[in-house]
């Protein structure tokens, strides 16, 4: 079964069986960055300069990517990526969604109501196991044995340690460690031209601002 980016992402970011959200808000900026680099794919934006340009605006089969071009091309002058990534941040609800229903039809999540006390909220565990359990194995390959797979794993992979997903895959102080360094050689080497480099960058700007200022307000 063909997953995106943006699924495959989710699908990382969501525990197996307890079906919560394992990257807490960092999750609106791996899911914008995803759609991102699938957009850096299909040839229809440039990253440069830390600017997203907009190449084309022609639809995709992708409602929530022409949704995304649709907020690309609302400015005279190109977005920072930055801005692009508080921007899906801001609205993360309005794209993880779908994309959390989109895996639920396709019978790799399941959406179970919650009560606790008057709250409602939702869980989405995994039915297949085996399909996440891939993903990072395809990702521990990669990062530490420098076996090369599925296109996405490097991309993946670069998403996950931005968003802070990676010590989740990988156990140990030296592991962790060497999956750190590796990441970084992983993105640098990336043949997406410059974009999943200043996505990444980003990402992990936002992610470290995010995680200060909630230091500071808990403090």
């Amino acid at each position: 079964m063909e997953l995106t980016i943006k699924e495959k992402f989710v699908l990382l970011a969501y525990h197996p069986s307890k079906g919560y959200n394992l990257a807490s808000t960092r999750i609106g900026y791996g899911i914008a960055g995803a759609m991102l680099l699938e957009l850096a794919e299909l040839k229809k934006i440039q990253i440069q300069n830390a600017r997203v340009k907009l190449q084309d605006t022609k639809k995709t089969e992708d409602i929530l990517l022409d949704e995304f071009i649709r907020i690309l091309a609302k400015p005279s002058k190109p977005y920072r990526v930055k801005a692009v990534l508080a921007k899906v941040e801001r609205n993360t609800g309005k794209f993880k969604k779908p994309i959390l229903a989109g895996l639920v039809t396709k019978r790799i999540l399941k959406a179970e109501k919650k009560r606790f006390l008057i709250f409602r909220y939702m869980r989405h565990p995994s039915v297949n196991y085996g399909i996440r359990k891939d993903i990072i194995e395809h990702i521990r390959r990669l990062v530490l044995r420098k076996i090369e797979s599925d296109k996405d794993i490097p991309l993946l992979a670069g998403l996950s340690g931005a968003c802070q997903l990676t010590k989740k895959f990988f156990h140990g102080k030296e592991e962790r460690k060497t999956a750190k360094k590796r990441i970084k050689e992983i993105v640098s080497e990336s043949q997406i031209d410059s974009a999943i480099d200043e996505t990444i960058k980003a990402i992990q700007a936002a992610v470290i601002v995010s995680v200060t200022t909630s230091g500071v307000a808990g403090s």
